[in-house]
């Protein structure tokens, strides 16, 4: 089979294990195995099929054997395991994406055990000690950084050895546990030893691995925990189905699940991911609205300043009052404070500037995507930068990968370059400070687990940045949610984590999730009005007008006089085309919110949609009246003077809507209103505008005026004269 016929294929026998159809599933190994020279594989599946045909055959002789569910469960877990090691090596066998390809190739695997391997990271931690007691000086720095780079090459293989790990075995397990739980261990090995378990596992289960990370989980080192979490949440939403035969991991997580650390971490971690939905939205709008837009409003923002003022002898602590209103006439001060409060929450906003600083040759490698940055191990010292910049490295910030991005950018500046940077930086800098006072990795009073927002967010580069990210599966795509997960909803099932979760959804205009975990919070509390309010107004967001309206009169019925809830019940039955019944609420919503002309204007529009003219304009007059802003009630005056046969009072209205700010429809109405009274070319002068304020598009002007037909022959304009006219606007005879 070729690569389009293999993939199919595998789905297929996936797909039958996970129903159980094993006969299926046999066959499907068999055939992948006549590809492969693997006499081991070919020995486990006549023996799991030998075993299956004795159960099958006990049980159809109708044999009550009591060991038989513990058999079955056995058989399905080895099955399950023979499935993805014939599926990896079919993929290994044909290269089929970047991690199998290394698989094959003889210049990337690691000759070391993992027991040398951990062995080496010892010698060098214990080599690191002695160097810390030699004199300050020039030789202890060569020493220091030769210690630097073989930390480097020991760290490469170790990563290596771990992602591209074949099933552990029980003294390997143990091996790299001891290693995580070695405080003398570097931090940085550590982290890379969970990050390649979580890559690992990505490709293939392993119950071994799966272990270890359940032991970091429980550990101090939050470095260590966090990124645990993360790499179990992918975990269980990757293997959900199958972990029913695994009672060890499904113990584990429910010991986990009773301790409140855990759970508001798992929360969080969620939080983040959810969060991290925002950001291609982010990286665009900065890309293609603020930065755009700050470069267009620079000339004029410098006029504004008076550089000459700005750097003499007075006014240097006086700030231009005009330069807020440069940025808020431009539009973006809303957008700049909305990424503010988004940075503030654990958005990230960063990606748009570091996205372009992802081609140095650090970056090719792949296991320095997920290592922690560490300045002292990059001689900082030895770069003259400012200490606000070596702070800001140090700082929660940016997150690890740009941390390194930010600091081969900044040693590859010239040393003049750099020089200006620093004058830069080095006066008046209090606001920065300010800004990572409360960013600094040490503040105590840190609740957001900065560590795996961090963490996410370097993951989140490397599945959209690493050179050969199409070789891997996007975890930031995947679907679906984690919410939906069984094996995860356990966490996060309790009514304070479905509203949390809920709620942010709902706030990032998620309405399809926000929806789905508001219902399961109504299944436990079914008379909640709040979470019918808002699973009702998700409803409405995504078009489910119907469904939405259904959920609006359940809360109508816990409370008759909620304001909010009566205006949102008109709405979907006039969206729903049914007038009569909106009305009825509008009446409703206009007695709780006495003159509120908002409603008013329903009403109106509900009175035209009911083709009683007269009370439309009662209301429109009446908004008109009461109104600061007397425009948005002229436009329905106007319309509904023009269908009641008042032409003079029509004309007016629109004479005064023109006169502001007219838009294509306008020029239309105002167009059918001279046609009524017989004036052509006054009518023909308002359709070419009209035609001109759409683009002049006289396809679109045509759909509009098709329309409105019905209404002019109403108001006695001659059908055979219809066609003639449209000819002249074409003709341009006007």
């Amino acid at each position: 089979m070729n690569r389009q016929e293999l993939k199919p294929f595998f789905q297929k026998i996936t797909e039958a294990l996970e129903q159980k159809r094993l006969k299926e599933v046999f066959d499907g190994i068999n055939a992948l195995l006549t590809n492969l020279s693997n006499w081991q594989l070919n020995e486990n599946l006549s023996e799991w099929e030998d075993n299956y045909k004795r159960m099958l055959l006990y049980l159809s002789e109708g044999v009550n054997d009591p060991e038989q569910e513990k058999i079955y469960t056995d058989l399905l877990r080895s099955v399950y395991q023979l499935t993805d090691q014939t599926i990896a090596e079919i993929k290994t066998l044909e290269r089929w994406t970047y991690p199998y390809e290394l698989r094959r190739s003889p210049t990337f695997q690691v000759s070391e055990t993992s027991e040398q391997l951990i062995g080496m990271t010892d010698d060098w931690s214990g080599k690191v000690t002695l160097v810390d007691l030699m004199e300050d000086g020039e030789e202890k720095k060569k020493t220091l950084q030769k210690m630097e780079e073989e930390r480097g090459e020991i760290e490469e293989k170790l990563f290596r050895k771990i992602w591209l790990s074949n099933l552990w075995k029980e003294d390997e397990q143990n091996l790299w546990l001891q290693a995580l739980n070695n405080k003398l261990y570097p931090i940085s090995s550590q982290c890379l030893i969970i990050s390649a378990i979580t890559l690992n596992l990505e490709e293939i289960f392993d119950e071994r691995k799966v272990q270890v990370l359940l032991d970091t989980c429980e550990q101090e080192q939050e470095e260590l925990r966090q990124r645990a979490l993360t790499g179990l949440l992918l975990f269980l939403r990757r293997y959900d189905k199958r972990l029913y035969l695994y009672p060890n991991i499904n113990n584990r997580l429910q010991y986990l699940a009773e301790q409140n650390r855990f759970i508001k971490d798992i929360r969080y971690i969620i939080l983040q991911f959810i969060l991290s939905k925002e950001t291609e939205k982010i990286t665009r709008i900065m890309t293609e609205e603020i930065i755009p837009g700050m470069m267009k409003i620079s000339p004029k923002l410098n006029n504004k300043m008076r550089m000459d003022e700005l750097f003499g002898e007075t006014g240097v602590d006086e700030k231009n009052p005009e330069w807020q209103n440069i940025l808020e006439e431009s539009g973006l001060s809303s957008r700049l404070q909305e990424f503010s409060e988004l940075q503030l929450e654990g958005a990230d906003v960063m990606l748009s500037s570091f996205i372009h600083l992802k081609n140095f040759p650090f970056f090719r490698e792949i296991h320095n995507w997920f290592i922690p940055f560490v300045s002292d191990s990059l001689t900082m010292e030895n770069l003259p930068i400012p200490d606000l910049l070596k702070i800001l490295l140090k700082s929660n910030l940016l997150c690890n990968s740009d941390k390194y991005s930010f600091y081969f950018s900044i040693s590859q500046m010239t040393d003049t370059y750099r020089e200006m940077m620093s004058g830069r930086f080095s006066g008046d800098s209090s606001a920065i400070r300010e800004l990572l006072q409360e960013e600094l990795p040490d503040n105590p009073s840190d609740k957001i687990h900065p560590v795996a927002r961090q963490y996410i967010q370097d993951l989140y580069r490397f599945f959209k940045l690493f050179p050969r990210h199409n070789d891997f599966d996007d975890v930031f795509e995947m679907q679906p949610d984690f919410y939906k997960i069984p094996a995860i909803a356990r966490f996060i099932s309790d009514q304070e984590s479905q509203m949390i979760i809920g709620e942010y959804y709902f706030q990032k205009n998620h309405f399809t999730e926000a929806a789905e975990i508001f219902e399961q919070a109504l299944q436990d509390n079914p008379n909640n009005e709040t979470l019918l309010q808002k699973k009702g107004y998700c409803l409405q967001m995504l078009g489910k007008l119907e469904e939405a309206l259904s959920v609006y009169l359940k809360a109508e019925l816990l409370n008759s006089n909620h304001s909010w809830t009566i205006k949102k019940l008109a709405y979907c039955y006039r969206a729903l085309k049914q007038p009569r019944e909106a009305l009825e609420y509008y009446r409703k919503a206009a007695a709780l919110n006495p003159n509120n002309l908002s409603i008013e204007l329903h009403i109106g529009h509900c009175y035209l949609e009911l083709k009683d003219y007269s009370e439309a304009l009662k209301c429109y007059f009446k908004v008109e009246y009461l109104s600061d802003n007397k425009e948005k009630a002229w436009r329905p005056i106007a319309w509904c003077s023009f269908l009641t046969g008042k032409y003079k009072e029509a004309s007016d209205y629109y004479t005064k809507i023109l006169e502001s700010n007219p838009n294509a429809v306008d020029y239309l109405n105002a167009g059918h209103t001279c046609l009524a009274m017989g004036k052509n070319k006054e009518a023909l002068n308002l359709y070419r505008r009209a035609i001109n304020a759409q683009d002049d598009s006289f396809e679109k002007f045509l759909e509009s005026f098709t329309a409105d037909i019905p209404d002019l022959l109403q108001a006695g304009v001659n059908r055979d004269n219809i066609p003639i006219l449209l000819d002249c606007l074409t003709y341009g005879i006007y």
